[in-house]
């Protein structure tokens, strides 16, 4: 018996030690899958991705040039709230942009931000997007004090008008870039981040280069009331077939309800970490 018990409690000893020294391995592989999974599952960025390219399309008429309009001049109870930043050179957007953009970022941040919350709830999973909205509002305010500021001359602020950036009225489309980058950071997102570099370098390009240019050499012609489409039209769209494509993939990757497997508890603590 004492042979017996001799000899199985060094096996069962060693088995035990076998047992310990694999545990913390599958423990820690255990835990990266359900981070990985619980990434996945909070993963939302689709939506705001759609709103701002449909905002950006509902700009689409702003960036219409109506010549005969602005040549019989703006007077200044229609110049008075111009930024800048947000409505570029009113002799080429007209003096209207800037409150429309002023209008849909704020409406576009908090949408996001109901969005975010509403569907941590329902899956119990909530991204963090409080650093996307305080981001957005304070470049939006940035952008509403900055010309000011400059154009009453004082100290070295008018530096901080680069003419070329904000010429074209698009500037609006790099503060949304910049935004998308922080809330890919709050996501834990790579492929959020692919999109919003891609879409900042875009959006950067759309306001410093005409790209009608680029038509004209292919042998599209388009019409001088029409030629700053192009820089708003191609960053929608690149909003727009990002968000779809992100649907279709989180829409895949939805956690269930219910599941017996126990993979949904399984991400909770993820989630926490």
């Amino acid at each position: 018996m004492s042979d017996d018990e001799a000899g199985t409690g060094p096996t069962n000893a060693d088995g035990e030690g076998q047992d310990a020294a694999e545990t913390p391995e599958q423990l820690l592989g255990e835990a990266r899958r359900a981070r990985r999974q619980a990434r996945r599952a909070r993963h939302a960025y689709w939506f705001p991705l759609v709103l701002f390219g449909l905002l950006t399309c509902a700009s689409i008429p702003f960036y219409v040039q109506r010549f005969q309009a602005q040549a019989s001049g703006v007077t200044g109870a229609t110049r008075y709230f111009n930024s800048f930043y947000l409505g570029g050179f009113g002799f080429l957007t007209g003096f209207h942009l800037a409150y429309y953009w002023l209008a849909a970022i704020l409406a576009g941040l908090a949408a996001t931000a109901v969005w975010y919350r509403l569907r941590g709830d329902r899956v119990g999973l909530r991204t963090p997007s409080r650093g996307f909205v305080i981001t957005g509002v304070a470049l939006l305010v940035l952008a509403l004090i900055i010309p000011i500021v400059a154009a009453s001359g004082v100290g070295p602020m008018t530096i901080l008008m680069p003419g070329d950036l904000v010429l074209r009225g698009t500037f609006p489309l790099v503060l949304i870039g910049v935004g998308l980058c922080v809330l890919a950071w709050a996501e834990r997102s790579i492929a959020l981040a692919v999109i919003a570099a891609g879409y900042l370098a875009l959006s950067l390009v759309a306001s410093l280069y005409d790209i009608q240019n680029v038509f004209y050499r292919l042998g599209w012609n388009l019409s001088p009331q029409t030629s700053l489409l192009p820089n708003v039209v191609l960053p929608a769209l690149v909003l727009l077939l990002s968000g779809a494509g992100a649907w279709v993939v989180q829409r895949r990757r939805r956690p269930r309800p219910a599941d017996p497997t126990g993979r949904g508890s399984a991400a909770a603590p993820g989630s926490a970490q």
